[in-house]
């Protein structure tokens, strides 16, 4: 098969002509899609002379200009509807992979039962001279192939050539049967052939069968391939992380990829962290006192409720004393009757009367006492400084009190602690002193630290659950830090509100928490933190790999089973 005019140039078609139009087209036009040696033109239709008296001295040569406008036309309308709106999809593509892809589809299209492989690539230097190197290679049917890939092997064996066979090569045609294959070299136009990049397609064409390709190449001229091959070098290339990974597997295989992945996840899972065990966290009051109902009595009043500050002595609530009063003043009468009653004995004589008398006198004396002390309870007071946390007796008024019934709590000020449930199945790896990291979602993002001070020694049932209790104090505002009226920071220990604020820091000084927010005068957590308020922790045991918070149990319950 002989392909004339292989030199590449710039298509510029002109629309249809009528056979009959006078404008003679230019010869580019026609060289640039004459397929062969000559354009077969359909025959002109014979037109009978009209005849004339005398004879034109001059004939027009009319025909054969209409035959060369029409067999341009013909060209023009193969050009719009076979290659420029190949040329126009592969100019909107993103990249080259896209471009070929697009490239690839279009040639399956237009040869349904072929096999369509399209690779490319660049000219490097190696080994003293120039090679070919193939970058990608796409299959119509299996996809984009690797370098594990057989045909990929022989296709790339065919494409990579040294520079002394390149010298050969460039003398070949650009499309060209070779080993059974329709070979289309795409090199872009007035490009220098040992520098340029090349693209290559081949088409395989089913049982052997020439006759459809022989047909396609009759209507691919060499030109489409030079500006095909422009088209496509001008796309982008495709992104740095795909050349990488290319790179990479270049040295390592698919397998060797995986092994490295899962040694790194290994690596990872290993890592030695801080044993980390969730808890629940409630806020406790530390040393709170109880108070509860010193006689049997009536609630009369009720001075206080919860959230109210007290002192020692404050008044809380009053009882009735109405029947301890009534009872005290009939004992006194009977007091007064059976004292009576003695001296008449002992006047009389009466020695023995008069001891009866005055036993009864002693017993009621010790009656009036006992009374005379519970009406010095009516009123009860506070034993300590604090806050009252539990108690609203408001809505008692009037209810009948049992003796030591529980009537309010009372919490002293600065003494919060927390109680953390800590699982069964984690108190091993708790001790005294393990750092606590604690979180209450009602006062915000802030994370407070604390230390664990002491474990119970038995375990509580807690939310239908089997837990340790382990108790550690707050330290006051250990999430603010007091900034002084110049904005200089200043220390904060962990400890109650009076250490936390320091007699250095004065009462019109700031204090900017975590969040940077600046508030005036001193802040202590009882304004956020509520004695029941409940929160989570995580407190930290001792170093373990990152893994073994997960496969700890697993692991103890399988070698249970095996008995090992």
């Amino acid at each position: 098969m002989v392909i004339t005019n292989t030199h590449c140039s710039f298509m510029n078609p002109t629309p249809p002509l009528h056979p009959n139009d006078s404008h003679e087209p230019t010869s580019s036009i026609v060289d640039a899609f004459v397929v062969g040696d000559e354009v077969s033109t359909p025959a002109m239709p014979a037109v009978a002379p009209e005849p004339a008296p005398e004879p034109a001295p001059e004939p027009a040569p009319a025909p054969r200009v209409n035959q060369d406008a029409f067999a341009a036309s013909i060209i023009a309308r193969r050009f719009t509807t076979l290659w420029h709106p190949m040329f126009s999809r592969l100019a909107a593509a993103d990249d080259r992979e896209a471009a070929a892809k697009f490239l690839v589809e279009h040639f399956a299209e237009m040869l349904p039962d072929h096999t369509i492989r399209f690779g490319w690539g660049e000219r490097i230097d190696g080994c003293g001279a120039r090679i070919r190197r193939l970058t990608r290679l796409l299959d119509s049917r299996l996809g984009w192939l690797g370098q594990d890939n057989s045909i990929y092997d022989t296709l790339k064996n065919r494409f990579e050539k040294q520079s002394s066979e390149v010298d050969e090569n460039t003398a070949e045609d650009p499309i060209r049967m070779k080993s059974a294959n329709l070979v289309l070299d795409l090199l872009p136009v007035n490009a220098d052939p040992n520098v340029a990049p090349l693209g290559r397609i081949w088409i395989r064409s089913p049982q052997e069968d020439l006759d459809e390709l022989q047909r396609f190449v009759s209507s691919v001229p060499p030109e489409v391939l030079c500006t095909t091959a422009t088209i496509f070098f001008s796309r982008p290339v495709t992104t740095r992380w795909t050349h990488v990974a290319n790179e990479v597997s270049k040295g390592w295989s698919r397998r060797g990829i995986i092994g490295i992945v899962l040694l790194l996840l290994i690596l990872i899972a290993c890592i030695p962290v801080s044993y980390r065990i969730s808890a629940t966290a409630t806020v406790t009051a530390m040393d709170s006192r109880r108070v509860a109902a010193p006689i049997a009595a009536t609630l009369l009043v009720a001075h206080v409720q919860p959230g109210d500050r007290v002192r020692v002595g404050d008044s809380l609530l009053e009882l009735d004393g109405r029947p301890l009063r009534i009872e005290l003043e009939a004992i006194s009468g009977e007091i007064a009757e059976a004292t009576k009653d003695e001296d008449i004995a002992l006047a009389s004589g009466q020695i023995a009367q008069a001891q009866l008398a005055g036993l009864k006198r002693q017993t009621l004396s010790r009656r009036r006492d006992l009374i005379s002390g519970r009406l010095d309870q009516l009123i009860v007071t506070s034993p300590i400084d604090g806050i009252v946390i539990q108690g609203d007796l408001h809505h008692s008024l009037g209810t009948p009190l049992e003796l030591g019934q529980t009537l309010l709590e009372i919490a002293p000020q600065d003494s919060i602690e927390i109680e953390l449930e800590i699982p069964e199945v984690e108190i091993g790896y708790v001790a005294t002193s393990t750092p606590v990291q604690l979180w209450f979602p009602a006062i915000g993002h802030e994370s407070f630290e604390s230390r664990v001070k002491m474990i119970w020694p038995s375990a509580t049932i807690r939310d239908d659950q089997n837990v340790f209790v382990a108790k550690t104090p707050m330290p006051t505002c250990v999430t603010a830090e007091p900034v002084s009226t110049d904005n200089t920071p200043v220390a904060v220990s962990d400890a109650t509100l009076s250490d936390v604020f320091p007699r250095s820091v004065e009462a019109g000084d700031s204090v900017r928490n975590r969040r940077g927010d600046r508030q005036g005068g001193q802040i202590g957590l009882e304004e956020s933190l509520r004695v029941g308020m409940r929160g989570e922790a995580i407190v930290f045991g001792p170093t373990r790999p990152w893994i073994w918070k997960w496969v700890r149990l697993p692991l103890r319950r399988i070698g249970w089973l095996i008995g090992w």
